[in-house]
């Protein structure tokens, strides 16, 4: 593709504007690790929730939906839309606890919450696991997308795509810290999802509008639930159901994750935390998701005999945009790709040096120095990066095995809020078992070539034995640090009744039940928000009212149970 003067002054204008940011705010984050990190706490709701959606909308998400659309069909999705439910258990479950705790990063309430050598070892452990191991594979599935974008589209070679896609990424991500990442995410999700829009209403028309292009794509592919012609154990049936029945609450990042941990902690307080990861679901699900899938449907009419399916969405580019589109089209892929870029690169460091080096290397150094440390760390996970990234090809496949490779642990982080037994043996002998059964299941025995789904219950289950036996068998945390947690979280819920007894009273938060129903109600809205959308875009406008039907009657009752917290709704 040849860029026009319009196109790379686009480009260069907004590359030039994320760099300036990084500066501007370079004195501020270097003043102390919580603003180099956090923003000092003092984070509104609405930007908190767009650096939310803005981190998980990144190059890849476009080129993945289209390959699970091409490949499979609309309900595909649903390896993706599970995490709906999961969301809203953020949102209703754990924000609240999560901005109570107070905590950098999330590895870092492992000494909250468990006691011993078993805790400091777990704490460091998870530092390296998570900067180095987890976060390499996904920062390595996101570059890899960028560095099809630059292929298809300028026909740069994986080497320079991976080295100039990152360069501007990495310099402001050190410079500024998460002040920089999160006001950077404002205006590229902005950026991002004018992009995305673009390309679909010019990609529809192209196919001819809806009623064409419903007509040349099969009914399977347009369905938003799996097929049953084969009978409700067939693979696409059941593979639904492992995304619906296991995924979303077994992936590692149950309680929350990483990256929006940390954006729950960088709030002003529990009322903006909450709203933010409410509206972060809301718009990664409701809205984000339409462009990309009708943008895919379109490419099967535009694009029916390409084998590569994730590489067809920057084709479009290349083929359909006009010059000074095609350069702001570009740069929303540069503005997808850097928010997620950014963000795991800040995080990845916060891990390393709030969770490793200062507790363990060296504990009582300057503010400044350790900001240089994270700075330094940035760098080097950042290197490590490229050269995995080199190293993988399919978007998808990194995606499902990420899925099983934290599930045997999702339950475990859940069940340690709610259940004062758990220690730190727990969520070691989790982690071991998980990643022990994911390399049998997909490398070895008679499981390599197993359903997904099988995979994943494997995983699931001999992990969830292993931890639930380990904890019957080994000590409890200190009734100290019991007692110390339970005051400082409140969480509630029969299984901290032992510690209740020896604080003489209850908590004085939410009840369980109470987070269980408006999650439930959460859920549905959300749910039924999401398909309705869909229906009325592709013209199915009975079913499209059914499910907003769904969405209006659960969100009004989640409305009404909210609006008792007078808290919630205060300005």
């Amino acid at each position: 593709m040849t860029l026009s003067f319009l196109d790379w002054t686009i480009i260069i204008a907004y590359m030039v504007a994320s760099l300036l940011i990084g500066v501007y705010f370079t004195k501020r984050a270097s003043s102390s690790v919580s603003e180099f990190f956090l923003s000092g706490r003092n984070l509104p709701w609405w930007l908190a929730g767009t650096s939310m959606v803005a981190t998980t909308f990144s190059s890849d998400t476009p080129l993945y939906v289209t390959g699970l659309v091409r490949g499979y069909g609309i309900y595909e999705n649903w390896q993706w839309w599970c995490f709906i439910m999961s969301g809203m258990m953020a949102v209703f479950f754990f924000a609240r606890l999560w901005r109570r705790l107070g905590v950098l990063t999330d590895v870092e309430l492992i000494e909250l919450r468990y006691s011993g050598r078993s805790a400091a070892i777990l704490r460091g452990f998870k530092a390296i696991y998570f900067s180095v191991a987890i976060h390499t594979i996904i920062k390595a599935q996101v570059v890899l997308a960028m560095a099809k974008i630059l292929d298809v589209s300028l026909g740069w070679g994986k080497w320079e795509s991976i080295f100039i896609s990152s360069a501007v990424t990495i310099a402001y991500s050190m410079l500024s810290g998460y002040w920089g990442v999160v006001t950077t995410d404002f205006f590229q999700f902005i950026i991002a999802m004018l992009g995305a829009i673009i390309l679909c209403f010019v990609s529809v028309d192209r196919a001819g509008g809806i009623s064409v292009l419903k007509a040349a794509v099969s009914q399977e592919m347009l369905s938003f639930f799996p097929p049953v012609d084969g009978g409700f154990m067939g693979i696409a049936f059941m593979t639904f159901l492992g995304y619906v029945g296991l995924s979303w609450w077994s992936k590692y990042s149950s309680d929350g994750g990483g990256v929006i941990v940390q954006r729950m902690a960088s709030c002003k307080d529990e009322r903006h935390s909450l709203i933010a990861t409410f509206y972060f679901n809301v718009a990664n699900y409701a809205l984000r998701t339409w462009p990309w899938v009708l943008a895919a449907l379109a490419s099967i009419v535009l694009y029916p005999a390409v084998k590569d399916h994730e590489a067809v969405y920057p084709q479009m580019m290349v083929d359909l945009l006009p010059s000074g589109l095609r350069g702001l089209m570009l740069a929303s892929f540069f503005a997808a790709f850097m928010s997620t870029l950014s963000t795991y690169l800040n995080l990845s460091s916060a891990y390393f040096v709030n969770d490793f080096y200062r507790p363990f290397v060296k504990k009582e150094a300057t503010e400044k120095h350790y900001i240089s440390v994270s700075r330094m760390a940035t760098l080097i996970l950042s290197i490590i990066t490229g050269i995995v990234t080199y190293h993988v090809t399919s978007i998808i496949g990194v995606f499902k095995f990420l899925i099983a490779f934290g599930s045997g642990t999702g339950l475990v982080y859940i069940t340690r809020w709610f259940w004062w037994r758990v220690n730190a043996w727990s969520e070691i002998s989790a982690m071991i078992s998980s990643t022990v059964m994911t390399i049998i299941a997909y490398k070895y025995l008679m499981f390599a070539d197993s359903q997904y789904y099988t995979k994943l219950a494997l995983v699931i289950s001999v992990s969830t034995v292993i931890w639930v036996t380990v904890t019957l068998l080994t000590k409890p945390s200190d009734k100290e640090r019991l007692i110390e947690f339970y005051k400082r979280t409140a969480p509630g819920g029969p299984g901290w009744r032992p510690v209740e007894r020896l604080i003489a009273g209850p908590s004085q938060g939410n009840t369980l039940s109470d987070a269980l129903i408006e999650w439930i109600y959460g859920s549905l809205f959300l749910i039924g928000l999401t398909l309705s959308i869909g229906k009325v875009l592709l013209g199915y406008y009975l079913s499209g009212f059914i499910w907003l039907a769904l969405a209006l009657v659960t969100g009004g009752l989640l409305y009404k149970r909210l609006s008792r917290e007078k808290w919630l709704f205060a300005t």
